[in-house]
C-alpha cells in the first residue's frame, strides 16, 4: 500500500527493535477473617450452600424473615450495635432432624396460556430411587403457576410408592418450582426430569426446565439430596463447607442460646479447636461462678486448654455478649498503624452489665470466663478478654491467625509471580523479603514490638530485643534428598508480641 502522507519527519516505531509485552501475573489474596456466624436451628434455610447467608445490616436480617423475637435477630442486634465492628455477619442453619431431598427447577415457563394448551403432559422422574413415568397431566383449567404445581403434585402423589406419596410441588418466585420427596433421610433424592414415552413432554425447556443439559456448565435445574444430621460438630463442618461454596470464610462462631449449658457447647469447642477460627460460648448458669463446679463449660474448656474458645458469663439468657465481643474483636484493620486492640475494658453497646460480686468475679477469672460488668460509677467494661487456655488472650489468637494467613499468602505469591525461585541465596532472599514485609506490617499495626531486656552481666544496662527475627537454615546444610525433592531451606520467625497492660499497682508515698 502506497502512502499518501509524505514527510521527511516520518519515523519508524520503536517496537521494531524493542518490543514490550505487558501482562498481569496472577496473585493469591488473603482470606477475610472478619466474619462471625450465628448458628441456629431456627431458620428456614435449605441444606445446601444456602444454609448460610451473609448480612451487612440489621434491616437485611429482618428482610430475610427473622422476627424481632427470634434468636437470630437478637444476635444480629448485638453485632450491629457495636462501634467499631466488623462489616459483615452470617446466619447459618443447624439441622436437627432428617431432611428430604429435592429438585429445584430454575427456568419454569411462566406463561399460563402455554400450560393450559397441554392436556396430555408427561415427564419421567425418580424419587428415592424409584423411576416413574408421570402422564396424563391436564393443565387446561390452571390459572396460576401454583395451580400448575398442584396438578403435578396430585399426579406424583397418586404413585403409591415411597417418597411419591407425600411429596410436595411448590411454585416459588418467578421461574422456579421445587419438587421435594415425601420421605426424609440419607436416601431421599429427586432426580432430574426426562421425557416419558408418551404424551406432550413438559420436562425440559419451555415448560419445567428440569432436564440435565450436558452442554451447560451451569444447570437451570439442580438436585439437593436429603440427609440425616449428625452431632453439632458435623453441622458446623457443613456450615464451613457452605460458606466456602459461597466464596467466603467464617472465622468466628456463636451458638443459638438453645445450646447453652449443654454438651453441644463442648462438642462445638472441640470442633473449632482443630480449625482456623474462634468460637464464643455463653454460659447462663450460676455454676460458672461457683468455685466448686467442675461441669460448667468454662471449667471444661479451661481444663481442655482450648486456645480457640472464649467463654462469657451472662445472667440474662436474652443477650449475646459473645457476638458483641466478636463484632469488635474482628473489626481490626491490619494494614493500619496501631490498629490492634485488646478486648478488656471494651463497652458492649446494648448489652446490660452482669451484677457479680468481687468473689464471683474471682471465680470467673480463675476459670478463664469473661463477663461484662459495671466498674466504679459508670464504667461498663468487658473482663478479661481471655481465651480458655491460660496462655492466650482473644486478641492474640485473632492477630496471630491473621498474621499466619498474610505470611502464607505473601510467600505463596513469591512462587506465583516468579518463573522459578532458585535454590540459591537469591531464591532465599525472595522468600525472606516476603516474610519481612509481613512482619514489618505487624509491627506497624501493633501485634509485634521490640522489648527492653536486662543484661545479666550488668544490672545497669538494658538491651533491646527486636520485634522479630527471621533466620533460614543455611543452604549448605540442606540434604541431597531435600534438594532433589525441591524442599527449600526452612525459616524460623521469632516474634515478640506487643501485648497489653490489663492491670497495674500504684504505690504512693506521702511525706509531710
Amino acid at each position: 500500500m502506497s502512502s499518501i502522507i509524505v514527510s521527511s519527519s516520518k519515523s519508524l516505531p520503536r517496537d521494531i527493535d524493542v518490543t514490550v509485552n505487558i501482562t498481569k501475573p496472577q496473585a493469591e489474596t488473603t482470606t477475610d477473617f472478619s466474619i462471625p456466624c450465628f448458628c441456629t436451628p431456627n431458620a428456614t434455610f435449605d441444606q445446601d450452600s444456602n444454609r448460610i447467608r451473609f448480612y451487612s445490616s440489621l434491616s437485611a436480617v429482618t428482610a430475610d424473615g427473622f422476627a424481632t423475637s427470634s434468636e437470630a435477630y437478637k444476635a444480629a442486634t448485638a453485632f450491629f450495635s457495636q462501634s467499631p465492628r466488623a462489616k459483615t455477619m452470617a446466619i447459618a442453619r443447624i439441622f436437627e432432624a432428617a431432611v428430604a431431598g429435592y429438585l429445584e427447577l430454575g427456568s419454569v415457563q411462566q406463561t399460563i396460556a402455554t400450560w393450559t394448551a397441554v392436556t396430555t403432559g408427561s415427564f419421567k422422574i425418580s424419587i428415592d430411587g424409584s423411576e416413574q413415568s408421570i402422564t396424563a397431566l391436564d393443565f387446561h383449567s390452571c390459572a396460576t403457576m401454583a395451580a400448575v404445581a398442584t396438578v403435578i403434585q396430585t399426579k406424583l402423589r397418586a404413585v403409591a410408592t415411597g417418597g411419591y406419596t407425600l411429596c410436595t410441588v411448590v411454585a416459588g418466585a418467578a421461574g422456579t418450582m421445587r419438587i421435594t420427596s415425601g420421605i426424609a433421610g440419607a436416601s431421599s433424592t429427586v432426580s432430574y426430569l426426562s421425557a416419558a414415552a408418551t404424551g406432550v413432554d413438559v420436562s425440559g425447556s419451555g415448560f419445567l426446565g428440569g432436564q440435565y443439559i450436558d452442554t451447560n456448565d451451569v444447570q437451570t435445574a439442580y438436585t439437593v439430596p436429603g440427609y440425616l444430621p449428625g452431632d453439632i460438630a458435623s453441622e458446623l463442618a457443613y456450615i464451613d463447607e457452605a460458606a466456602s461454596a459461597s466464596g467466603k470464610f467464617v472465622y468466628g462462631k456463636v451458638l443459638d442460646k438453645t445450646y447453652r449449658d449443654s454438651s453441644d457447647q463442648t462438642l462445638a469447642a472441640a470442633y473449632c479447636e482443630a480449625r482456623t477460627g474462634i468460637i464464643g460460648l455463653c454460659v447462663n448458669s450460676a455454676f460458672a461462678h461457683d468455685s466448686g463446679s467442675t461441669t460448667d463449660i468454662g471449667y471444661l474448656c479451661k481444663t481442655a486448654g482450648y486456645t480457640r474458645t472464649f467463654v462469657v458469663y451472662h445472667n440474662n439468657p436474652y443477650y449475646y455478649p459473645e457476638m458483641a465481643i466478636l463484632a469488635i474483636a474482628l473489626s481490626v484493620n491490619y494494614s493500619a498503624s496501631n490498629s490492634t486492640i485488646t478486648m478488656k475494658f471494651k463497652d458492649l453497646y446494648g448489652i446490660p452489665t452482669v451484677p457479680v460480686t468481687e468473689s464471683e468475679l474471682a471465680v470467673l477469672t480463675s476459670k478463664r470466663i469473661n463477663t461484662f460488668t459495671l466498674v466504679g460509677n459508670n464504667s461498663r467494661t468487658t473482663r478479661e478478654g481471655v481465651d480458655s487456655n491460660t496462655s492466650w488472650f482473644i486478641d492474640d489468637r485473632i492477630n496471630l491467625d491473621n498474621f499466619k494467613e498474610e505470611l502464607q499468602v505473601a510467600v505463596y505469591n513469591v512462587f506465583l509471580q516468579n518463573n522459578k525461585v532458585p535454590y540459591t541465596t537469591n531464591g532465599v532472599n525472595l522468600i525472606f523479603n516476603a516474610e519481612d514485609s509481613i512482619c514489618r506490617r505487624y509491627v506497624l499495626n501493633g501485634t509485634f514490638a521490640a522489648r527492653p531486656i536486662q543484661l545479666a552481666s550488668n544490672d545497669n544496662k538494658v538491651s533491646i530485643d527486636p520485634a522479630y527475627t527471621i533466620s533460614f537454615t543455611p543452604l549448605q546444610n540442606m540434604t541431597v534428598s531435600d534438594r532433589a525433592s525441591r524442599i527449600g531451606p526452612p525459616s524460623t520467625i521469632i516474634a515478640n508480641l506487643d501485648g497489653a497492660v490489663h492491670s497495674i499497682n500504684i504505690n504512693v508515698e506521702a511525706y509531710s
